[in-house]
């Protein structure tokens, strides 16, 4: 099955954050992303990449409470 991907701005959105802060966590490594050919090309990151970034940024009740 062939990876999908997402733009920056899809991750904005379902971040609640702006693209500059994508853009902060693909600089930071914690967000992996493929840039297109060209100076201007596009950047997609893999929904495996923002799927792995949720997991581990994600905090449940009983860690809430420690």
């Amino acid at each position: 099955m062939e990876e999908e991907f997402l733009t920056v701005d899809e991750v904005a959105a379902r971040l609640r954050v702006s693209r500059w802060s994508v853009g902060r966590y693909i600089t930071s490594g914690a967000l992996h992303a493929i840039k297109g050919d060209g100076r201007n090309g596009p950047v997609r990151i893999p929904i495996s990449s923002y799927r792995a970034y949720i997991d581990a940024h994600t905090v449940t009740a009983e860690e809430r409470t420690r």
